[in-house]
């Protein structure tokens, strides 16, 4: 587990320094597949992991709701057991990449409809060409492509379900994992922050960048920020790594790529050419925006970490 861990941060962080779109990888590969492989059956493990491995087989995230934003505990879509099937009824939004995958892990509430109910939340495997799934684009400014999905009771075999009814709150906690270590978040700062270093030097206002706004410490804070999100990682690879420091990681990172972004704008200027000279910066401009929204808000993030110290906690303590 430690080597895997690992693994798949490194890959996340190069894929972030480079600039690859990694939506397609982290709903495949860190949400659906690190859950199938974490408690799916024998049959779904061969059924799928090996396609999901090969890039064949991709899967799209559907846990965010319309009315319950990042709450996952507030999902209204249910899961009802009929018979030796599910009947799955509900709707998604803000899943990415969703046009291109082949199945979707979708949670859904199992038992109980009261409020919060974490207990009651199950993993489905969902097939998006199922007839009684529709899918919708919806038009934002971020360069990714999102939609909506309905399930207009859609009926699944029993093996549909990943792992065990009522067992879908900590599958979602163990797979959202590595996104809230915040490495990912810490590559694009660094990225960004690099080629806003470029341009600057390019048309001579590096100097005078560095005296009004420090990117020197920028810089520092940025070296920081990846410090404590292999931090993280290694929580996530020793099991020792509780809610309130990933919580931290996760908006410091977050919140300080979107600052880099926001300020490579301020910076460039409206006027620049930035499809011409600074493509990635113009990218980030639009996806900055939707980082301390991903993998739950930053506002969840910081209630998180207070309800931990206000119990007497210490974000880094280790949980074994």
């Amino acid at each position: 587990m430690e080597t895997s861990a690992y693994a798949a941060a490194v890959t996340a962080e190069e894929l972030a320094l480079h600039g690859v779109p990694d939506s397609v990888r982290v709903n495949t590969i860190d949400n659906a597949g690190a859950t199938i492989l974490a408690a799916g059956s024998e049959e779904q493990r061969r059924r799928y992991c090996p396609g999901m491995a090969a890039g064949e087989i991709v899967f799209s995230v559907l846990f965010t709701e319309p009315h319950a934003g990042s709450d996952l505990g507030g999902i209204t879509t249910t899961a009802e057991s009929v018979g030796d099937s599910w009947r799955v009824t509900g709707a998604k939004a803000w899943n990415a990449r969703t046009s291109r995958a082949q199945f979707g892990i979708c949670a859904a509430r199992t038992q109980g409809h009261g409020e919060h109910s974490y207990a009651a939340t199950g993993l489905f495997i969902v097939p998006l060409d199922h007839p009684r799934v529709h899918v919708e684009p919806i038009r934002t400014f971020n360069p990714e492509q999102f939609f909506s999905v309905r399930l207009d009771d859609v009926v699944l075999p029993s093996d549909a379900l990943v792992g065990k009814p009522g067992q879908g709150w900590s599958l979602l906690a163990e797979a959202l994992g590595l996104e809230r270590t915040g490495i990912c978040f810490a590559g694009r700062a660094r990225r960004w922050f690099d080629q806003l270093v470029v341009g600057l030097r390019a048309r001579g206002e590096l100097a005078r960048a560095e005296d009004e706004h420090g990117l020197g410490r920028l810089d520092v804070e940025i070296r920081s920020s990846r410090l404590l999100a292999w931090r993280a990682v290694q929580g996530v690879a020793e099991g020792s790594l509780n809610a309130a420091a990933a919580a931290a990681a996760k908006w410091w990172t977050s919140e300080l790529a979107q600052r880099v972004a926001g300020l490579a704008w301020e910076l460039l200027g409206p006027a620049a050419d930035w499809d011409a000279y600074f493509p990635d910066l113009a990218l980030a401009a639009r996806e900055a925006p939707g980082l301390t929204l991903a993998a739950g808000t930053s506002e969840i993030q910081l209630t998180t970490v207070a309800t931990d110290l206000l119990d007497g906690g210490d974000p880094w303590e280790e949980q074994h």
